[in-house]
């Protein structure tokens, strides 16, 4: 197993750090602004408009029934001075009006009652979309960069250490030798040997010479 830890990586440790934090900073405004106009748009709908137009639909009724009233008054206090029907053309006119006016607020309050329906589905759907993002901005994303701070931490930590001290080359000198006179060079007679003479060694030894036979004695 290698003994050596290549540590070239913590800015990068310490960015990635400072960018879950921005992420999740982002992301949670960005889920409070979306769940304040959801709660917005909610209540404008269950409240607002609906006391607003089921108050239209009490009020444009009465208009309703005046009206009605007014045409059948008309018609027979025409009949009792003139003996004939008449048309009663104005007082058809409003009845006709106020009937069309009571329908629209009937249904815009027919509209909002579904769309009041409509929108706590759209909150329950979001909702479930919406909570793994939320646990992750709550639980994972600090337990990342809580485990992201121990570990810059603990390289910085082995970054301050003074590296050990390496053993020397063989063969660089040492400090004492560095500090001795340099050895003087052997005499010439011991460098080098000298060449034996050829009349010498053509010479025969005394012990193994052997008399001439072939001479004669004087």
């Amino acid at each position: 197993m290698s003994q050596e830890a290549r540590v070239n990586s913590v800015p990068v440790l310490k960015q990635l750090r400072a960018s879950l934090g921005t992420f999740a900073e982002t992301a949670a405004m960005a889920l409070e602004e979306a769940s304040t106009e959801i709660q917005r748009t909610r209540r404008w709908l269950g409240e607002d408009r609906y006391r607003h137009w089921k108050a239209q639909v009490q009020v444009r009724t009465q208009r309703f029934a005046q009206a009605k009233i007014a045409l059948k008054q008309k018609e027979v206090f025409d009949r009792t001075l003139a003996g004939t029907p008449s048309s009663c053309v104005d007082e058809r006119k409003a009845l006709k009006l106020a009937e069309g006016r009571l329908r629209e607020a009937e249904q815009k309050l027919r509209h909002v009652r579904a769309w009041s329906l409509r929108i706590e589905k759209e909150m329950s759907d979001y909702r479930g979309a919406t909570q793994r993002l939320i646990s992750a901005l709550e639980l994972e994303i600090p337990n990342a960069r809580a485990k992201l701070d121990k570990m810059i931490d603990s390289l910085e930590a082995y970054l301050a250490l003074a590296p050990p001290e390496m053993p020397r080359p063989a063969t660089e000198p040492s400090e004492i030798d560095q500090g001795l006179p340099e050895a003087a060079p052997p005499p010439a007679e011991q460098r080098s040997v000298a060449a034996p003479s050829p009349e010498k060694d053509a010479e025969p030894s005394s012990g193994n010479t052997l008399p001439d036979l072939g001479r004669e004695a004087t």
